[in-house]
């Protein structure tokens, strides 16, 4: 009884989300009323969809009410004084008794769902942040920054748009909340049949096409699915079995669909949710970073790619025999899903609003459902999948109001430029050197946490001091987002690849190093468009040219060395020199540059003249 209660609470308190937000995106709604309450909706379903107790549901039910009940309190409080708090001078006019019992409220609730979603890691973290802020005053040196009264720090969390309501919660209820919508729209139409049965479809003549299927299954279920972890979920229960049947090696296969979902999140067009914080946080368009993510997204897509291909031929299998017509059928029959994305794209270059976007992309493939009987939508089943939506939501909304506790301390107490003199004193200014630590410390973050939660507390912390070294804002921002994204794979707490060690019942940690190494690209690209912005697509034709030439020969050679197969296996000192050379090629540098494609060609000469040379 208890549970189905919990159940019709929280159909109602979603739908009644979603109807909120669809309001909010045609009515002219202050921000600081938009965000308070786009935060206790999303609250109002942790409580309901994580029990305190899970063991004893009726106590349970009773413990969560109160929560719940202040939740609700909180949501009248901020439609009821919402001009007061639009119109109100900062840390001038007078604070009510009301505001400091929400503030408090409000951040303990966060930090207890927080705990409940997400684990210790982020609570831990905005704990420590905010400890920092009412004790830092008395830490000695650079640390130590002016006392903050209670009063501030109410001040700055609830009452301006500086603390929990800064730019991830901003971005999360205008532009994420209606993608997660779209994408639950999305997934529960065969549009997965349809992406798997196109990614086997190009792939279904080609060496190693259960691996190639795979990278492409999951560059396109990025666009559904809010989480590199849910990506490798998604497309690993379809994808592994047939990896399994291709005789891949287990730890080869769980390490690649690890690897290939995370990279899901960062090939355009809709890429992870940190992308459109990304966008808020630094006030460019969201187009203008999916058109800087081209370039890498391809040369780390086609360095899969060429992973895989080496490594069929490495394994000695050949093609998968496939069923072309079933295929076809497939494709034919739900290809009209394909056009809402398409939809959605055109929107976004034509200039149209992020929320516009999503919302007409999501009114389209209901309409498109409509067209056919394999994909036609009931009313409930419309109203089913808004819901669905709504929940997902969770995920990403949570993560960016905690982080906003963090954002809101930093700024405030001014750690963000005491971090940035503190990095630009240990790397005596040498850029690698400070790119090195700054690698390593947003790796050490997002151990654990979500992707978007690690961009946004290492943006905050070292977007500035990258900055201060010469960096470009948003060159500094898609480092951090790329790494970020890379801490869901890299050992010892990743995610992603844990996931995958699930599917494929593979060593944890073997999977996550045999990840790092497939994605070590990855690990690269980074570092090239910091010194080469034209990476990013950013200066001169020739920089974008010369630089995607360069990268494009370094991932052919890099590719040979880490799978150590070219025309036959290769010996540790060619595998060595295949990525000496890739490194001296992805160097940012013309000399390295043309030094790394001359030991390239030689190498590839041997290597051929090896392979004639009849045998003694």
């Amino acid at each position: 009884m208890e549970q189905t209660l919990r159940n019709r609470l929280v159909y109602i308190t979603a739908l009644l989300w979603v109807a909120a937000q669809i309001y909010i995106a045609f009515a002219a709604v202050p921000g600081m009323i938009i965000r308070p309450l786009h935060v206790s909706f999303c609250l109002i379903l942790v409580f309901l969809l994580y029990p305190a107790l899970k063991d004893r549901p009726g106590l349970s039910l009773a413990l969560d009410a109160g929560p719940v009940l202040i939740i609700i309190f909180f949501m009248a409080y901020s439609v009821y004084y919402g001009d007061r708090i639009v119109t109100r001078l900062p840390f001038v006019d007078d604070l009510f008794a009301s505001d400091y019992f929400f503030n408090f409220a409000l951040v303990i609730l966060l930090l207890e769902a927080g705990r409940r979603v997400l684990g210790w890691s982020m609570t831990i973290v905005a704990l420590v942040f905010m400890a920092y802020s009412f004790f830092g005053a008395n830490l000695p040196g650079i640390l130590a920054h002016p006392v903050v009264s209670i009063a501030d720090f109410v001040e700055n969390q609830t009452m301006t748009s500086s603390g929990i309501y800064s730019s991830p919660i901003a971005a999360s209820s205008d532009t994420i909340f209606y993608f997660m919508i779209f994408g639950a729209y999305l997934a529960a139409t065969p549009a997965g049949t349809l992406f798997v049965a196109m990614a086997k479809y190009a792939t279904r003549k080609a060496v190693g096409g259960a691996g190639k299927a795979s990278i492409i299954a999951s560059g396109l279920f990025g666009m559904i699915s809010g989480s590199a972890a849910a990506n490798v979920a998604s497309v690993g229960t379809i994808v592994y079995p047939m990896m399994e049947k291709a005789r891949y090696k287990p730890v080869f296969s769980a390490a690649l669909l690890a690897t290939a979902g995370t990279g899901g999140q960062l090939i355009p067009p809709v890429m992870g949710a940190s992308a459109f914080i990304m966008a808020d946080m630094i006030g460019v368009s969201y187009f203008k970073i999916v058109l800087c993510a081209i370039i890498p997204s391809m040369l780390y897509v086609g360095s899969l790619f060429w992973e895989v291909h080496l490594e069929s031929y490495k394994q000695q299998m050949k093609p998968e025999i496939l069923d072309k017509d079933e295929l076809l059928g497939s494709i034919k029959r739900y290809f009209h899903l394909i056009l809402p994305i398409v939809i959605l794209v055109a929107l976004i270059a034509w200039g149209r609003s992020l929320m516009y976007s999503a919302l007409m992309s999501t009114l389209s493939l209901i309409v498109l459902c409509q067209l056919k009987k394999d994909t036609r939508i009931s009313v409930a089943g419309i109203i089913k999948m808004a819901v669905d939506g709504a929940k997902s939501s969770v995920i990403v909304t949570l993560p960016c109001a905690i982080a906003g506790i963090v954002i809101g301390e930093v700024v405030y107490t001014g750690l963000g430029l005491r971090f940035s003199a503190l990095i630009a004193s240990v790397s005596a200014g040498n850029l690698l050197l400070a790119l090195l630590l700054s690698t390593v410390m947003i790796i050490i973050m997002g151990m654990g946490m979500p992707t978007s939660a690690a961009y946004i507390m290492s943006a905050v912390l070292l977007a500035p001091a990258m900055q201060n070294l010469g960096i470009q804002p948003l060159v500094a921002h898609m480092f951090i987002f790329y790494f970020a994204n890379m801490s869901m794979i890299t050992p010892p707490v990743a995610i992603a690849s844990y996931t995958a060690a699930g599917i494929a019942k593979t060593g944890l940690w073997e999977t996550g190093v045999e990840a790092v190494r497939l994605a070590l690209v990855l690990f690269l690209i980074p570092f090239v468009f910091v010194y080469n912005p034209g990476l990013l697509g950013i200066g001169s034709v020739y920089d974008i040219v010369t630089v995607t030439f360069f990268c494009t020969v370094g991932v052919l050679s890099l590719g040979m060395g880490v799978i150590g197969h070219w025309r036959g296996n290769l010996s540790y000192l060619l595998r060595g020199a295949f990525i000496a050379a890739a490194l001296c090629m992805i160097v940012p540098e013309p000399v390295s540059s043309i030094v790394g494609i001359a030991l390239f060609t030689l190498l590839l000469f041997y290597v051929q003249m090896r392979r004639r040379r009849p045998a003694l």
